[in-house]
């Protein structure tokens, strides 16, 4: 069976339980503080932000939290339903994030956490060109990924066991050279708190070669 179909097969299975166990307030508060880093490198006033492997909604929800406006795509229909019914007035929609169905030059950022390592190494370069397609020149990605060598199906995630999923995982060198190699520039990067998540997470913002963010003042992710 194909990996990433697989995976979206578990997502769908897991979906009520698993956005529980993510929802957690101690997980929100960081996730947070990170989508405001976003948002801090983005000129405009109410930029319109793709939420890329949106799960169940709570990251869109911060996004408006915060003077965005999001919307939000996943390839779990399981996930979409989760996120239908915590956000009910939230712009959801089933999308593969290899082939995004917008025009070029629509979104003001792009936030993608805990998506682009399902994605096998092989596609990922197909997800950043398109990616860097439907970002406006000004825009902003903010990317989050495990940190570590290899990829494979895994029986026993450390994030949610019992449920086989397929990982990626990146050195901060890899996935800046990925980045590098369609265009764009990483102005930050910081990881996770490891009590967070289980696991070494590593989160970096993005901006195009020609264009240099200027973010506002921000007490948060420091690291660089």
């Amino acid at each position: 069976m194909n990996v990433v179909r697989q995976t979206m097969e578990t997502y769908d299975k897991i979906a009520s339980h698993y956005c529980k166990k993510t929802r957690q307030p101690k997980f929100l508060e960081w996730e947070e503080t990170y989508i405001q880093r976003l948002l801090s490198y983005i000129p405009q006033s109410d930029p319109v932000i793709l939420d890329v492997g949106c799960g169940d909604g709570r990251h869109c929800v911060l996004i408006e939290k915060n003077g965005g406006k999001a919307l939000g795509i996943d390839l779990s229909r399981g996930m979409l339903k989760e996120a239908q019914t915590y956000y009910p007035q939230g712009d959801f929609q089933h999308m593969d994030m290899c082939n995004l169905l917008f025009n070029d030059n629509t979104f003001d950022g792009i936030w993608s956490s805990g998506s682009i390592y399902h994605v096998p190494k092989s596609e990922v370069r197909k997800v950043i060109k398109e990616f860097k397609r439907v970002l406006k020149p000004t825009g902003v990605v903010a990317v989050n990924f495990k940190r570590g060598e290899g990829e494979g199906l895994e029986e026993n995630p450390a994030s949610y066991g019992g449920s086989p999923r397929y990982f990626a995982y990146y050195t901060r060198k890899e996935m800046i050279s990925l980045f590098s190699k369609e265009g764009f520039d990483v102005v930050e990067s910081c990881t996770y708190p490891e009590e967070i998540f289980g696991d070494t997470i590593q989160q970096m913002w993005f901006t195009l070669k020609e264009h240099k963010a200027c973010p506002r003042p921000f007490n948060g992710c420091q690291e660089v």
